[in-house]
């Protein structure tokens, strides 16, 4: 629950080309804006300055993207070549993600396919959001699925709430985020989809916790640690546990 700082960065993964970090909840990836001068970027910048790139904007390649509240396993090729490696394991969709969320509410169905169609937001004032098709303002919306894997009933600030697994099959903008508020069960936290009214918590409880990405020179393979236990945060109280986060990842292998 600590605020992210310069030198609090954690390292999942490190090879000679490339490394995963455990990507802090609040730190952007980077920021053009002269006043954010904390971001990923910079961590790296700080922690490995022998390794920054001056061919890049940002020193850094980021093989992939976290939206500035998410926490978890974030990959960063530290060339060219590698770099390509990568981006072509995404292309392919080759690469297995898996994240861990505490959604408002119990989830009935132990495990759900959501294939809302998502676009952007065109309604004023929204236009930093995505919405679903058939909603109004929503322009060019493209095909989406995700998989929800229910672990455990129980209760956050005394609310009812499910800890799940979301596993993104296609790529869009603030997909899970999206599709957990399209079957009403918003994600703890998410101000955004939330329309501003979930503010309390801490942070948005959404982590990226199982990245593993086949290239062509090694296979990348690590889980960030589950954020989201009693011992991290007293405010979370498990009451039921539906399935094993263990068995649920060995089953996505």
């Amino acid at each position: 629950m600590e605020p992210g700082t310069i030198d609090n960065l954690s390292i999942l993964y490190q090879s000679s080309d490339f490394i995963v970090v455990n990507k802090h909840w609040d730190i952007r990836i980077d920021s053009k804006m002269w006043y954010e001068t904390l971001t990923l970027q910079s961590q790296l910048r700080h922690r490995f300055p022998e390794l920054a790139d001056p061919d890049t904007y940002y020193g850094f390649r980021f093989c992939h993207q976290l939206d500035f509240s998410t926490s978890g396993a974030l990959c960063v090729a530290l060339n060219k070549a590698a770099a390509g490696s990568a981006y072509k394991c995404f292309k392919e969709r080759l690469v297995t993600k898996a994240y861990l969320a505490l959604v408002r509410g119990h989830v009935s169905q132990s495990w759900m396919t959501i294939r809302y169609a998502i676009g952007k937001n065109t309604t004023e004032g929204r236009t930093h959001m995505m919405c679903i098709d058939g909603t109004e303002g929503c322009e060019n919306p493209k095909p989406c699925q995700s998989e929800l894997i229910v672990l455990e009933h129980g209760s956050y600030s005394g609310d009812p709430v499910t800890k799940v697994l979301l596993q993104p099959l296609t790529g869009r903008t603030h997909q899970l985020r999206v599709h957990c508020s399209a079957i009403g069960h918003p994600i703890v936290g998410d101000f955004t989809y939330s329309l501003g009214q979930d503010s309390s918590p801490y942070r948005m409880m959404l982590h990226a916790y199982y990245l593993r990405i086949p290239t062509r020179g090694e296979l990348i393979e690590v889980c960030a640690p589950d954020p989201f236990v009693p011992a991290m945060d007293g405010n979370w109280e498990p009451q039921h546990v539906t399935r094993r986060l263990e068995d649920t990842i060995q089953e996505l292998k």
